[in-house]
């Protein structure tokens, strides 16, 4: 197959030829299922993945993680031809380019999220500089609750780095459905604009480095 065969089935099939799978559907269908959710269509399901003795939880950190990660590698693999940027954080990335809009502070709300999971397993983010980056810096509430009308709700005073204060009223609140949602949006827009093909690879070794680095044999 072409080139632009191979990018499309890496976007849409586990199996891109004998033997050869794809990194990024992977982890889409690892987060769909640590999350409870329909495998073909990422829909809410609660098609909860079991182990021995119990339910995984579909809140889970592990689960949001996943599709953070699988939203950093959107962001890291792929660009749209008419996309121009000097900022090289892969969320902002593929949340500008496929989001439809979000707010640039949704956005660094989204990565102040995703760098306090993935660095601490936890909701306080205090990045380096962060009195100089006060839009970084963030006590998060995660809201599971299927009535959360809103991705994000900022605190009504902005937490200020202190430790001690442990209210709600400095606590930025994200909607894990919203935010899954959205990511699950994300990927069906992506997929829209490589059949209008308006896609290319944004990886310096392009398909021989999409070929080695984000995919696995079995």
């Amino acid at each position: 197959m072409n080139d632009s065969e191979y990018i499309k089935r890496f976007t849409v099939s586990n199996e891109i030829e004998n033997n050869r799978y794809s990194c990024l559907i992977i982890a889409l269908e690892d987060s769909r299922m640590l999350t409870g959710r329909n495998l073909e269509n990422g829909k809410y399901d609660l098609n909860i993945l079991r182990n021995d003795k119990t339910f995984l939880n579909p809140n889970s950190f592990i689960g949001i993680i996943n599709y953070l990660l699988f939203l950093e590698m959107i962001g890291e693999i792929f660009r749209l031809k008419s996309f121009k940027t000097n900022k090289t954080n892969n969320i902002f990335k593929a949340l500008k380019q496929f989001g439809n809009s979000i707010p640039e502070n949704d956005i660094n709300t989204i990565i102040a999220l995703r760098n306090s999971l993935a660095h601490n397993y936890g909701l306080i983010n205090t990045p380096k500089y962060s009195k100089e980056n006060p839009t970084k810096r963030h006590k998060f509430i995660i809201d599971n609750s299927d009535d959360c009308l809103v991705l994000i709700k900022y605190p009504t005073k902005k937490w200020d780095g202190d430790y001690t204060d442990k209210s709600d009223d400095s606590s930025t609140i994200v909607s894990s459905i919203k935010l899954i949602e959205l990511i699950e949006s994300i990927y069906r827009n992506l997929r829209n604009e490589i059949d209008k093909n308006s896609i290319e690879l944004s990886l310096k070794g392009g398909i021989e480095e999409l070929k080695s680095k984000f995919t696995i044999r079995n």
